[in-house]
């Protein structure tokens, strides 16, 4: 049989009265609160608008947004902190009563006016701001800087004259082609760690705003270039960065036998007096030339006959002749190629296929101011207008010509150029057809 035992109800009230004892030492007493003394209120609403980089000497407004907590507020302090230093230092203390209260944003504001230490470039500066209240608790809000510089550097890399073979005579409307670097070696933004650092090379510049062009014509006085002054880029995201910039100067019809000098001036937006910082580079002086004339007109007549074009339909632009048929393709500058429609085309039979390539002739045709390009045509004039034409307009094939064009041709990619006005077109059958042309060439 077996025996069961159980408690005496004594024991067990024994037993229940330790476990409360014991639950009662582990429960915190009530806490005691020391004051009322509450933390003010400051807001970083602002801060993150403000750029990453200024310069030495650039007074930056930093708009501050604080509240108080009961207490009112006794001061702001402002502090800055410039690496490697290990510690900040005050710059500024300013009362509390030069706050104004806001009521769009129900708040205090004041704009602390923070002026950039003059330390060395790529310094990391740490601005902060530290509201004080009477109870004597304070609220910090912190931000970054990187010192940049403010003056840009422009330096001339070459100078070359796009519509004239190499130390070619320059004359009026020349374009003379100037390869700029602005701001060499330098980078528009800090890589913060972790990313690795800078060359030691580097310079960290402020954005570049504009380039602005002056010129000054023999003994006159400089003036600004208005046509290539521009802003830098011309769109998009404006960088401090190295940036090649390239400034396409027409040469001034006004000038003869005087030089020519070009100054080339980059901008910064500066935040203090004046508002810009600027760095220029001054051109060597470019001497004009005379021109080179061209020999009186000459008349080229192209004959086309049957359905193949004969032994007149061709015509070779450097021995000024006439190629017949069997003649070499490569001396076929301008050919008659068909007379269809009642529309004559003309056409260079030039080959394109070799090794090296070779270059065949083009031809652009002036669809404005044609008659007085051809009454005043220099080499000059017509090799900087061909130059200077669309790589589109420089054609080989010229469709349904008529009496009164004009056309400048460029021979087989030579520094030799022609140019010729059509006098006539004589159609005498179907197929057959007389193309009249004047020429003038040196």
């Amino acid at each position: 049989m077996i025996q069961r035992y159980f408690p005496h109800p004594a024991v067990l009230l024994g037993l229940v009265g330790l476990l409360l004892v014991s639950c009662e030492k582990e429960i915190d007493s009530t806490y005691e609160v020391l004051d009322d003394n509450r933390f003010p209120t400051l807001l970083s609403n602002a801060l993150p608008t403000l750029s990453t980089r200024y310069a030495p000497g650039e007074t930056v407004p930093i708009e501050l947004n604080f509240a108080a907590q009961e207490d009112p507020i006794r001061e702001i302090r402002v502090f800055q902190r410039i690496e490697p230093a290990p510690d900040s230092a005050v710059v500024q203390t300013i009362e509390a009563s030069q706050a104004a209260f806001s009521r769009r944003k129900n708040v205090d504001t004041l704009v602390v006016n923070y002026v950039l230490p003059a330390e060395v470039n790529k310094s990391r500066v740490r601005f902060s701001a530290v509201v004080v209240s009477q109870n004597g608790l304070t609220k910090t809000r912190s931000i970054n800087f990187r010192l940049a510089e403010a003056t840009p550097t422009v330096r001339i890399n070459s100078a070359t004259n796009v519509t004239s073979p190499p130390n070619g005579t320059l004359v009026r409307g020349d374009v003379v082609r100037y390869n700029l670097t602005l701001n060499a070696n330098g980078i528009n933004t800090y890589p913060e760690r972790p990313a690795a650092p800078p060359a030691v090379t580097a310079i960290l510049y402020k954005e570049l705003d504009s380039l602005v062009v002056y010129r000054r014509v023999g003994t006159g006085m400089e003036e600004r270039d208005k046509t290539l002054t521009r802003r830098l880029p011309a769109t998009g995201t404006q960088t401090g960065a190295q940036t090649v910039v390239t400034v396409d100067a027409v040469l001034p019809t006004s000038m003869s036998g005087q030089s020519v000098v070009y100054r080339f001036e980059a901008k910064s937006r500066f935040l203090g007096t004046p508002n810009v910082r600027v760095g220029s580079a001054t051109a060597a002086p470019l001497t004009y030339g005379m021109p080179t004339a061209l020999a009186a007109p000459r008349t080229a007549t192209l004959t086309y006959t049957g359905t193949t074009g004969g032994d007149l339909a061709a015509f070779d632009l450097t021995r000024f002749a006439a190629v017949p048929a069997a003649g070499q393709a490569s001396s076929k500058d301008l050919a008659i190629t068909s007379t269809a429609s009642n529309a004559v085309r003309l056409q260079t039979l030039n080959p394109t296929t070799g090794t090296p390539p070779p270059t065949p002739t083009r031809f652009v045709r002036l669809t404005t101011d044609g008659a007085a390009a051809y009454a005043n045509a220099t080499l000059n004039s017509i090799r900087q207008t061909f130059l200077l034409a669309p790589t589109a307009s420089q054609v080989t094939t010229l469709d349904n010509v008529v009496v009164g064009d004009v056309v400048i041709a460029r021979v087989r990619g030579l520094d030799q150029y022609v140019i010729f006005t059509v006098t006539g077109v004589n159609r005498t059958s179907p197929t057959d057809v007389a193309v009249t042309l004047a020429v003038k060439a040196l």
